[in-house]
């Protein structure tokens, strides 16, 4: 009986143990190359979910997305939830988001995260992830650089780079 009490109690402590462990979530991470941002321009990062073909039912994507400056420093965030076929802009201003006058300018590029494994299935989310990245769901982004008073896009990049690994959460 005491060699069944004691592998209880290891058993328990090894149960108590695993269960206090952080598990590192994996996070898709996209960034876009560097840009410069003047005075009276506006970089806006445009997400486009591309959704499904009909009948089947298209997911909606959401994503923390940010600018960051060359230093890495983060100069604006927030999360954008796209629904199928429909797109998001993300804006950065120059001057209400970063205060440059005439003659200053900044190197910025986007990032967009999106969790690498989908969260649990909704009435609306029925698709499984795709098979060579585990993400249940596809934003295209595009990154503009407008000039804010006329609206004329400047720039255009397209290209992202991903980078996929560990994001541990903090408690």
């Amino acid at each position: 009986m005491s060699n069944y009490a004691r592998l209880t109690c290891v058993l328990a402590l090894s149960a108590l143990a695993l269960s206090a462990q952080t598990v590192p979530v994996y996070t898709n991470v996209q960034t876009t190359g560097m840009v410069g941002v003047a005075d009276a321009q506006t970089a806006q990062l445009n997400l486009l979910n591309p959704g499904v073909l009909p009948p089947a039912l298209g997911i909606i994507c959401s994503a923390s997305v940010a600018f960051l400056n060359a230093n890495g420093t983060v100069l604006k965030s927030t999360v954008v939830t796209v629904p199928p076929g429909k797109s998001m802009p993300f804006d950065l201003r120059s001057d209400t988001d970063l205060k440059l006058v005439a003659g200053d300018r900044v190197e910025i590029r986007a990032t967009i995260s999106m969790p690498a494994f989908p969260p649990p299935p909704t009435a609306v989310t029925t698709p499984s992830p795709t098979p060579t990245t585990g993400v249940a769901c596809k934003l295209i982004p595009t990154l503009e650089i407008l000039d804010t008073s006329s609206g004329r896009t400047l720039v255009t990049l397209g290209h992202v780079v991903t980078v996929s690994g560990p994001v541990t959460p903090t408690p």
